[in-house]
């Protein structure tokens, strides 16, 4: 289920055993980051091809297997869902249990586990698993949470769920999963979500009134949020190629990647700026092919995501070729302060596992990049990467010559293979800490784990109690991760803990209180008018986000006042030659991310203004304090989202 990267499948090595190594040989493969060392913790036979993986609060792998990867039929009784367990904690997995098999498990995407539930991502549906108290069958038959997407056995469907900080689930699909959905919930029932749309490519309304046209409608792949039990359904964004997996930090930013046109160099990374077109199809909804000739000059990376129509969210990273899948954010200790707070991602076309570093800048972000493991050997194809419950990095190795293309190179089933691989300081040793859940003290703690599993089974164990405890941890905490963990949950005791924080000297945290102030319903119009003078453009940027879902009459005023702080764009200089092979280390990419940086807080505001872009306008002409010329053909060119059309192709030579 790695992306189709047919480039990459053919240049593959030979078919044959030699091509997959000796676990020693592929350690010493791997280039690490420092001070960093890998063991392989599982491989093959005990089980093969990961997709996705999980780690529960016990420190069990749960892995999504696709044998059954398009045409490929190698396992007609159906894939399978493995439990893996290093029961002796030496380093090495020595218990391999099948949780469930089924014809009808063909080439699953994504798998959550939390709790005794297992979220199963199968396109066309979410499954969910009930566990058994034996810990390792399932009971029954999965409910269905979801269901309409498309992409089933497909690469670009739909993809795991992960808990976010603030008590929902967030997940996305790829094109395939989203373009063509009507999605619904486990009754049938269309959803329509947050901004009163039909969710998926197919909903028949948009913003209350009927989709269809420009403008109207959800393009391609897209990210979601919901509640627990898929209630609160919300489109975090949309018009996306391949996102194949979604993560939200302690602070509710949800970051993910996403996969260019097999080939072009555009793979990209991205701050998903929620309510935000990200610009694969055109505004008509044309190819970037057909609309690159509209602006003349434009380099591939550029135009593969419109980069430069308004109307389009710029990319935090553009990460050159490549086959991006699972990510990740790294709030744990145990890899080290460098690594702490870093997105770190697979790409499984060059074999790479990446570090990157998003730093706050203006209303958006600029982002430097490392590789935490690079094999020299390009049957290393990294699927998916989790956080155990010590810390450690987990990375699920699909295992093979190519990474997709629609079909797979390692066929044969006495030596199909795969791998996951346990990266962590050097000595480091496999420990499972501690997990009390019977005290708020232990609640605490395991709300403080580098794990997921582990914190959501904290959250709702504090749900119920422990806000003297959460209080402290939010007053004392150095750590602004945990001071954001505990104000997620403080919010849904009393909406004073909001107001506080709203007032708080970090602006992650203040981002974070306008986050929960929305989650819990609070009176949002004076909250916003407020915060719509801080210092930072960031919260400022917040504010915009969250004056969609406001009524015009109460959100203009605000939305006028945040358009008087735009600033013109600062001049990036001369444009580079575009390199063949585009790296995020270049110069070229460098000058990308300063041209871009106005586009963040610009883009805000136009999302602020969705469906009443020309009395946004007219009101801040009218009443609008900043006279800057350049800040009012900038705000002009977004609002009233004029775009240059392409020439037509040339017409096709007629045969003799």
């Amino acid at each position: 289920m790695i992306r189709c990267l047919a480039l990459v499948v053919l240049l593959a090595l030979p078919q044959d055993k030699k091509g997959v190594l000796a676990p020693e040989d592929q350690i010493k493969a791997f280039k690490l980051f420092p001070g960093l060392e890998a063991t392989t913790w599982a491989m093959e036979p005990g089980f093969t091809n990961p997709t996705n993986f999980d780690i529960d609060e016990r420190g069990r792998v749960w892995v999504t297997e696709s044998v059954n990867y398009r045409g490929f039929k190698g396992r007609p009784e159906g894939d399978r869902v493995v439990i893996i367990e290093d029961t002796d904690l030496d380093g090495k997995a020595d218990s391999y249990k099948v949780f469930v098999q089924d014809k009808a498990i063909v080439g699953p995407l994504g798998i959550c586990v939390l709790g005794n539930k297992v979220y199963v991502a199968q396109s066309p549906k979410m499954l969910v698993y009930t566990i058994d108290e034996s810990g390792d069958k399932p009971v029954g038959t999965p409910e269905v949470l979801f269901d309409g997407f498309g992409g089933v056995n497909h690469d670009h469907g739909l993809h795991s769920i992960m808990f976010g900080p603030d008590g929902r689930f967030y997940f996305n699909g790829g094109n395939d999963g989203c373009r063509g959905a009507e999605i619904k919930n486990g009754k049938g029932e269309p959803i329509i979500d947050s901004t009163n749309s039909g969710a998926g490519g197919k909903g028949k309304t948009w913003r209350g009134g009927p989709a269809g046209g420009p403008g109207k409608g959800y393009q391609e792949g897209m990210a979601f949020r919901c509640n627990p039990d898929g209630t609160g359904f919300e489109t975090l964004g949309h018009n996306f190629r391949n996102n194949y997996e979604v993560a939200a930090d302690s602070f509710g930013t949800a970051w993910q990647s996403d996969n260019d046109d097999d080939g072009n160099q555009g793979v990209r990374i991205n701050y998903v700026m929620e309510g935000g077109n990200f610009g694969y199809k055109g505004y008509a909804g044309r190819d970037w092919g057909r609309d690159m000739p509209s602006y003349p000059g434009q380099w591939k990376q550029e135009a593969h995501f419109h980069q430069r129509d308004p109307g389009v969210v710029p990319n935090l990273l553009s990460t050159g070729g490549g086959s991006p899948t699972g990510i990740l954010v790294n709030e744990g200790d145990l890899l080290g302060e460098k690594l702490k707070g870093a997105l770190i991602h697979c790409d499984a076309g060059p074999s790479v596992v990446r570090a990157y570093f998003p730093k706050m800048d203006g209303a958006g972000y600029s982002c430097g990049v490392a590789e935490v493991v690079k094999s020299t050997h390009n049957w290393f194809r990294p699927a998916d990467v989790c956080i155990g419950v010590d810390g450690a990095l987990y990375v699920a190795d699909w295992t093979d010559a190519g990474v997709g293309g629609h079909a797979t190179a390692d066929k044969d089933l006495t030596r199909i293979s795969g791998r996951i691989y346990r990266i962590a300081p050097a000595g480091n040793k496999p420990s499972v800490p501690k997990l009390d859940l019977s005290s708020v003290k232990g609640q605490i703690d395991a709300l403080l784990s580098p794990n997921l599993a582990r914190r959501y089974a904290a959250y709702q164990k504090l749900l119920a109690g422990g806000e003297a405890e959460l209080k402290e941890l939010f007053a004392t905490s150095k750590d602004a991760r945990h001071r954001a963990r505990a104000l997620w949950l403080l919010a849904r005791k009393n909406s004073s803990h909001v107001t506080a924080a709203l007032s708080d000297k970090d602006v992650d945290i203040r981002i974070t209180a306008l986050r929960a102030a929305r989650l819990i319903k609070m009176d949002m119009a004076p909250i916003l008018a407020k915060m719509a003078g801080d210092e930072s453009l960031a919260v400022a940027r917040e504010v915009a986000l969250a004056l969609n879902y406001e009524p015009t009459d109460k959100a203009m005023d605000t939305l006028v006042a945040l358009i008087d702080r735009m600033t013109p764009p600062a001049e990036a200089g001369e444009q580079p030659k575009a390199a063949g092979n585009y790296q995020p280390e270049s110069e070229l990419e460098q000058w990308r991310q300063k041209k871009y940086q106005h586009r963040w807080y610009l883009e805000a505001l136009g999302i602020a203004a969705t469906g009443r872009e020309k009395e946004t306008l007219e009101a801040w002409t009218a009443k609008g304090k900043n006279k800057d010329p350049k800040v009012a053909e900038l705000v002009a060119w977004r609002l009233n989202r004029v775009i240059p059309e392409a020439p037509p192709p040339p017409p096709k030579k007629q045969g003799n």
